[in-house]
């Protein structure tokens, strides 16, 4: 059986090391020529066969690297051990197609396993693929769940390669279909016979995943959910690499989870997360900002902490999750994947090689998101978490604080009501209609000046300081927080502070009246001016949050827990989903 197929390239501009190092690959015959003496280096993201994933979780013993060539060429195969150095494990020349064995008992100690092609005479490299050495466990058939907003030009383009793959392997249509969830329902697709659009009410990507959750646990015969964003740029070969390692995972680890990394769009060999963990106070983002082009960043995949979520821009899981845990929080956006992950994942497994592009958050950041990130969070904590009052209180107390210091006062109010409805213990997502909450929310959308305001308030354009560290929530800035929030008015400077809109740091507007988020991109940003009345209001507002948590926690915690199934069901949802028949009564 194939584990999965070796990629020469894709047409994404940027990602070329990703494949392969070396050679001239074609994107239209997708064929990698190697001139005489050359070689082509395919230690690479999408190409390496890691370790542990296939050993541990399939019980893969050994595996076959099949090439399909004209040409002679020397195959040398390597492994690349824990602590980064590299030894060869077998060589040989070959004519034309050949299959080399390799033996993984011996190399399961947390590295990989990849290969090079040095070619004898000029050849022509038309396919290649990894092979296992036993049969499949199982039939894998996956639901794929897109939920999109507007988002047209991604998923018809993402279909159209789609449909092309799938042309090339038909067998692969009684394996996968796809139900995209059109939550603005704009979206227009000719029938092409591998997706189900289904129109839904816009509530939120938390509804679109539900939506589809919901319809696609109608057909008994699907095995798995997977889970994947709109505005992403994927390959065939990461579906079908997805679907293989589930069919060959063993028994013991048959109900685990498959989660895709994330690559930046921008910058496509750069990665955004290789999974995530919540600990009740901060989302962290695992092995962030690695370079996977370098041997070194592929090693630390391969050791990277223990997560307990993905991301649902990729995210594969067992389709009896439905029917075991319910359905998602009614979250509307952010958090939605983090809670079903904390509560449904046994094993979650990711690898160098299952990956999806995206844009990168930074630009994509409007303070009404304080309002989800801030209450979502905290029912996360409280449904998943161990962690106990103080933790809570000094969560939203902190966010508070520091939205005051960069006057941001629109955002402190938001996350203040965001604390209200998490007060009430589940009994706000029973009730809510979470389209109307979002369009209450937007009313509260702050406008951004232009980019000739913004460098008339700046004397010129401004110029982002670039952070030494990515870390957000030092012990320096929550001191300069504390510190800002009780200095006197007349100190602070008229000079204006500028930061980033996307990742906005206290320290760049520390003792500054007016506060400018900036956007690089657009040149456009968000002014806010210091306003000593509405500080000290808020200010007010924040302890009551804070001893509110504080002493509260434990019985919002338990009302929580009490109406987990109700808020999860497929009840709740259908009174969201279709509120005027009676399905939604």
């Amino acid at each position: 059986m194939k584990v999965f197929t070796v990629k020469f390239g894709n047409n994404l501009s940027g990602a070329e090391k990703l494949f392969v190092k070396g050679g001239r690959y074609d994107p239209k015959s997708e064929q990698l020529y190697v001139a005489a003496g050359d070689a082509a280096d395919f230690e690479s993201f999408f190409n390496l066969l890691p370790h542990p994933e296939y050993t541990k979780y399939c019980g893969l013993n050994k595996a076959v690297l099949e090439i399909k060539a004209d040409g002679k060429y020397r195959t040398d195969i390597f492994e690349r051990l824990q602590g980064g150095e590299c030894r060869t494990i077998c060589s040989c020349e070959c004519d034309g197609d050949s299959l080399t064995e390799v033996d993984l008992t011996a190399n399961a100690r947390g590295g990989y396993t990849f290969f090079k092609i040095t070619a004898l005479t000029d050849c022509t490299l038309h396919s290649g693929a990894w092979l296992a050495g036993k049969p499949a466990e199982r039939q894998v058939k996956t639901a794929v769940i897109i939920c999109t907003y507007r988002r047209e030009g991604y998923v018809s383009a993402n279909m159209m390669r789609m449909a092309d793959a799938l042309a090339a392997q038909p067998e692969w249509r009684e394996k996968l279909h796809f139900f995209i969830v059109d939550n603005a329902g704009t979206l227009e697709l000719e029938d092409g016979g591998f997706y189900t659009v289904i129109k839904n009410r816009n509530l939120g990507g938390s509804g679109g995943f539900a939506r589809g959750m919901y319809e696609a646990a109608k057909d008994p015969s699907y095995t798995h959910l997977l889970l994947m964003d709109d505005d992403i740029y994927f390959d065939f070969n990461v579906l079908e690499r997805t679907c293989n390692m589930l069919a060959l995972l063993t028994e013991e680890h048959k109900n685990a989870s498959v989660g895709g990394a994330m690559l930046v769009l921008e910058r496509p060999w750069m990665q955004y997360e290789f999974g995530g963990r919540f600990d009740g106070l901060i989302f962290r983002s695992l092995n962030c900002d690695l370079d996977v082009r370098k041997p070194e960043s592929l090693i630390k995949n391969e050791h990277a902490p223990t997560p307990n979520y993905n991301a649902w821009w990729y995210c594969c899981m067992p389709a009896d999750c439905v029917k075991k845990y319910g359905l998602p929080m009614p979250f509307f956006i952010k958090g939605d994947d983090v809670e079903y992950g904390l509560r449904t994942i046994d094993e979650l497994i990711l690898t160098s090689g299952i990956a999806v592009w995206h844009q990168s958050f930074e630009n994509k950041y409007t303070g009404t998101l304080e309002y989800y990130i801030k209450r979502n969070g905290a029912v996360v904590a409280a449904l998943g978490s161990q962690s106990g009052g103080l933790k809570a209180a000094i969560r939203f107390a902190y966010f508070m604080f520091k939205n005051l210091a960069l006057k941001n006062y629109d955002c402190v109010e938001l996350i203040y009501r965001a604390y209200r409805d998490f007060k009430s213990g589940g009994e706000f997502f029973l009730t809510a209609d979470s389209e109307k909450v979002n369009e209450e929310l937007r009313a509260h959308s702050q406008k951004f000046a232009e980019p000739a305001e913004i460098e008339a308030i700046c004397g010129g354009k401004p110029q982002l300081k670039k952070p030494k560290t990515h870390k957000r929530h030092s012990l320096f800035d929550c001191m300069l927080i504390i510190i800002e929030n009780y200095m006197p008015a007349f100190l602070f400077s008229a000079k204006p502070g500028v930061t980033s809109a996307g990742l906005p740091r206290t320290r760049d507007c520390f003792m500054k009246r007016t506060c400018v988020q900036y956007d690089e991109v657009t040149g456009r940003g968000l002014v806010f001016i210091l306003d000593k009345k509405r500080r000290r209001k808020l200010r007010r507002l924040t302890f009551r949050v804070f001893f509110g948590m504080l002493f509260g926690y434990r019985k919002i915690k338990k009302q929580y827990k009490k109406n987990m199934a109700a808020m999860c069901s497929a009840r709740n949802w259908e009174r969201m989903f279709f509120p005027d028949t009676k399905e939604g009564k």
